[in-house]
């Protein structure tokens, strides 16, 4: 499958995994919040949220196709707005996508990760993304998107299943 989208909540795991997944496969990864924010670099120019968030959306899209043009396997994007799944899943169509959202079943295992992690992102409103991981939780499962739970499972038990996923989507 071409493009894998990880999405879900802060501290669900999806850099940790995208990171093994990278590392194992060689497939580069592309964080949403990597794009940087226009309106910050540029103060001078008018710009809604929303159309900054569109442009970021459709900036990675283009990125991600052009590693794809360029021969890569597989290519992984990274988001917590859940309500992108649906155009990347449109946007990718024509190569193949596979969702998955990461969500931990508990409030406590998602403060804990937000708190305690140091992995170079300053997020740290714990309240907040456990509010999020419940809004994924709270989402009725659909079809093309798949949802693991990372309470008690290793980055690499994760990325296990993602790999299983990928496969059986492969499949005709």
């Amino acid at each position: 499958m071409p493009v894998l989208f990880l999405t879900g909540g802060p501290g669900t795991g999806k850099t940790t995994v995208a990171s093994v997944l990278h590392g194992r496969r060689g497939w580069p990864w592309f964080e949403f919040g990597w794009i940087p924010e226009f309106r910050r670099l540029n103060p001078h120019t008018e710009i809604s949220y929303e159309e900054e968030e569109l442009i970021s959306l459709e900036n990675l899209t283009f990125a991600a196709k052009n590693y794809l043009r360029h021969g890569f396997e597989c290519v992984i994007l990274t988001d917590i707005r859940e309500r992108f799944t649906d155009r990347i899943l449109e946007d990718f169509a024509d190569v193949g996508v596979t969702a998955v959202i990461l969500a931990a079943a508990s409030d406590g295992t998602v403060r804990e990760r937000v708190l305690g992690r140091d992995n170079g992102n300053g997020y740290r409103d714990a309240d907040e993304a456990v509010r999020i991981n419940r809004d994924f939780l709270a989402r009725p499962e659909r079809e093309g998107v798949k949802r693991i739970l990372t309470d008690d499972a290793s980055p690499e038990e994760i990325a296990d299943r993602i790999e299983e996923i990928l496969k059986t989507a492969e499949k005709p």
